[in-house]
C-alpha cells in the first residue's frame, strides 16, 4: 500500500520538474507549502531534514545545485527517508545522478544554466522502489 505523503510528494516533484525545465524557474510558495506540508505529516523524521540542509548548503555553496529551490528538494525527500544509510545512498545518488545530468546537459543543450529538479525526481523515484522512503 503506497503511503498517501508519498504518492503527493511524488505528483509534486513530477509538476516541479515540468515547471523547472520549462520555465526554469519555480515559485517559492510552491516549495515552501510542501515543506511546510511534509514536516507537518512526518514530523519525525525533522533529524533528517536538518542533514539534508547541511549536505544542500554545502552542495548549493559549491555551486553543484543551482538554487534555494534545490536546497528545499533536498529537505523534503530527506524528510521522508527512513534511515541513515537510505540517506547516504541518496546523497550518494544526487552525486552520481547529478555528475552525469549536468554533463548530459551542457553536450546537448550547450546552456550554463542547468534545471537540477527532474534529478531530484528520478532520485525519488530510485529511493522509493528501493524501498528506502517512509
Amino acid at each position: 500500500m503506497i503511503n498517501v505523503l508519498l504518492l503527493i510528494v511524488g505528483i509534486f516533484l513530477l509538476i516541479a520538474s515540468a515547471i523547472d525545465l520549462k520555465v526554469r524557474a519555480i515559485p517559492s510558495i510552491f516549495l515552501t507549502g510542501m515543506l511546510f506540508v511534509v514536516v507537518a505529516l512526518n514530523p519525525a523524521n525533522l533529524f533528517f531534514g536538518v542533514l539534508g540542509f547541511i549536505i544542500g548548503f554545502l552542495m548549493l555553496e559549491g555551486d553543484f545545485i543551482g538554487g534555494i529551490a534545490d536546497l528545499k528538494v533536498i529537505i523534503i525527500i530527506s524528510m521522508l527517508i527512513s534511515s541513515i544509510n537510505w540517506f547516504f545512498l541518496f546523497v550518494i545518488l544526487i552525486g552520481a545522478f547529478g555528475i552525469v545530468y549536468k554533463a548530459v546537459w551542457k553536450w546537448r543543450r550547450k546552456e550554463k544554466e542547468v534545471p537540477f529538479l527532474p534529478v531530484f525526481f528520478f532520485i525519488y523515484i530510485t529511493i522509493y522502489l528501493l524501498g528506502g522512503l517512509s
